[in-house]
């Protein structure tokens, strides 16, 4: 059942619908909970709206404006603001823009109950560009692609610059009206589309948008609508994709798997990963989708902010906003738990090398305070492969959970090779189920402690029935670059071990 409303809803229901893989990872992502169902979606709307009540009245503003373009996610963003308790107010806002688009916004207005204003940007419109075809004359005559988003770009610009002028008069804000899917897209101009609070920027578009207008009351006519850029671009977006919005969707949510189990996977070799080799028609989606995220992954950075050495300052404002201003509504209490790329990749490497082999992992953790076994828990399906970890931070511990030698510590401190050892076996004893351990102890700074150096660490394997390894680093940087590099090289030692019993096998 499913099945048959998503396609209903992202206007895919014809007759020969999906093409063989799309159908078989549309049934495989609704039963993986990626294509939400109608009762989690239920769920959804009432969490926007509640999230949209709580910053109206947290941060003080009790007026949304947002221009009314006659598409689904206008209607839809006016909608949830209506639901809210906002004042909404909709601007139509045509730029020769076809008729029966701006009769829809009037339309979805109306029906959605909420004030409405009609401003014609036409002439405005022709103003700019023949200004600005003073000095390039093709920006008014050429018919190019590179023309035509130019102007488009002067369009969403020119609206926007309106809708902000209209909210500072009625003292509140301009709502975005962007979709998750159009985000990937970039069908969005950079400082024309994004407004203020964005509702609608996690859902996509071929099911979660047209259910829950459906359900918030928005006209038929206007969730049924082909979508396009009303901006003159080009054909509608789909068209311009190369892709429909249903098969965009699905192709994002199988890219994210893919990289969730290997972080190291290129564009180079996604057909054969994807198991698309028997549907053309699926690897010409693929590379339409590729290039459109190709070209447009700048905007979902922008502004760039380059990793320079004084780049911790944005970290210090986020704090001071957080912690002082920003509504709690606004506040971020989830857990912020990332690694690099490549340990990742490395962390995926290890549990797949693992799970082959038939074997489990525990760590023993003292200067990364369990953040090695972080990043093996990240890796999906590690449940099958991490034991667990001890996290031993004073030596206290190191000898009452792990065994490690008093007198050891007390010659040559717990930054020592000889402890990690023990570290390592005191680990396999404690954890009869595992078969590799590996432990950390170090120094990561910033200073130095007990006569060993910032950046020192002793790090350790064991397979079990075997002599634990150890070996010594000094690495470079702060705290944190110290932690990474102590768990990329700890991931490493753990391969190797692995690698080791096989040429031994």
């Amino acid at each position: 059942m499913l099945y048959s409303d998503i396609l209903d809803l992202a206007r895919q229901g014809g007759r020969s619908g999906p093409s063989p893989w799309f159908k078989q990872q549309l049934e495989k992502q609704i039963d993986d909970g990626l294509f939400l169902s109608e009762e989690a979606l239920e769920n959804v709307l009432e969490a926007l709206c509640q999230d949209l009540i709580d910053y109206r009245t947290q941060a003080g503003v009790e007026t949304a404006v947002l221009g009314m373009s006659g598409g689904v996610d206008s209607a839809l963003t006016a909608a949830l603001f209506k639901k809210a308790g906002w004042r909404v107010v909709g601007f139509t806002l045509p730029i020769h823009q076809h008729a029966e688009e701006t009769e829809r916004g009037i339309e979805a207005c109306a029906a959605l109950g909420i004030e409405h204003h009609h401003i014609d940007l036409s002439d405005r419109f022709d103003d700019i560009v023949s200004s600005l075809g003073a000095l390039d004359r093709s920006l008014v005559v050429s018919d190019e692609g590179a023309a035509r988003t130019r102007r488009g770009n002067l369009r969403a610009r020119l609206r926007m610059m309106t809708l902000y002028d209209q909210a500072r008069r009625f003292s509140g804000i301009v709502a975005s009206t962007d979709n998750f899917s159009e985000l990937g897209a970039g069908f969005w101009t950079l400082h024309g589309d994004v407004g203020d609070i964005a509702p609608l920027q996690g859902l996509i578009k071929s099911w979660e948008i047209p259910w829950l207008s459906r359900r918030a009351g928005v006209p038929e006519k206007t969730w049924r609508a082909a979508p396009t850029d009303g901006l003159g671009i080009g054909a509608g977006d789909e068209a311009q994709i190369g892709a429909t919005y249903l098969e965009w969707d699905i192709i994002l949510f199988a890219l994210g798997e893919v990289l969730a189990k290997d972080p190291r996977i290129t564009t180079q070799h996604l057909v054969s990963i994807l198991e698309m080799e028997n549907d053309r028609h699926a690897q010409m989606v693929l590379g339409a989708v590729l290039q459109r995220l190709r070209t447009t992954w700048h905007k979902r950075v922008n502004p760039i902010r380059l990793d320079h050495p004084l780049a911790d300052r944005f970290s210090l404002l986020d704090t001071i906003d957080e912690r002082l201003f920003r509504p709690p509504v606004l506040q971020n209490d989830r857990a912020k738990v990332g690694f690099p790329t490549e340990t990742e990749a490395s962390a995926a490497d290890l549990c797949r090398r693992l799970t082959e082999q038939g074997l489990r992992l525990v760590t023993a953790e003292s200067c990364t305070g369990g953040l090695l076994a972080s990043s093996l828990a990240k890796v999906p399906g590690s449940s099958d492969t991490l034991e667990g970890s001890f996290v031993t931070y004073r030596a206290s511990l190191k000898t009452a959970a792990l065994g490690v030698s008093e007198v050891l510590i007390k010659d040559r401190t717990v930054y020592d090779p000889e402890v990690a050892r023990q570290m390592a076996g005191g680990a396999l004893k404690a954890a009869p189920e595992a078969g590799l351990a590996l432990a950390i102890t170090g120094v990561a700074g910033p200073s130095a402690d007990q006569g060993k150096p910032a950046g020192y660490v002793c790090i350790a394997s064991c397979l079990r029935g075997e002599a634990p390894t150890a070996l010594e680093f000094e690495f470079d940087g702060g705290p944190e670059e110290v932690l990474a590099a102590s768990i990329s090289a700890a991931l490493a030692m753990g391969l190797k071990a692995l690698g080791a019993a096989d040429h031994a096998d």
